[in-house]
């Protein structure tokens, strides 16, 4: 299994830390994007050993469970980018909060195949 980031901010940080420091994911298997990549966070994801990229696509293609770790107000935008590229074996865990989940999955819902 692997683990994606969109964002590569405090949250994304604290949750891959969390994930390698208790042996449930090696950080070889997680990816991080941002447009910046010189934020601290950034760093400190790269030291330990965290793929990154700044392009939200990449990391979407190289992940099975993707969490969406940005600001509440960028999530339709980050949608709009990388909703053709979710597919089935995508799990997709939405960390903004007041976000809805009916909201993200008619916003992907605009990117699949009518039945």
């Amino acid at each position: 299994m692997s683990v994606g980031f969109i964002g590569a901010g405090q949250l994304a940080f604290a949750l891959a830390k969390g994930f390698t420091a208790a042996g449930v994911l090696a950080a070889h298997k997680i990816m991080a994007s941002s447009p910046d990549m010189d934020l601290a966070t950034v760093s400190a994801l790269r030291k330990m050993g965290v793929k990154l990229t700044p392009h939200n696509k990449e990391t979407v293609q190289h992940s099975d469970v993707l969490f969406l770790a940005v600001k509440p107000h960028i999530i339709p935008f980050i949608l709009d980018e990388i909703g053709a590229d979710i597919e089935d074996r995508h799990i997709v865990v939405s960390c903004a909060a007041g976000v809805t989940i009916s909201s993200i999955e008619k916003k992907l819902s605009a990117f699949r195949p009518a039945p």
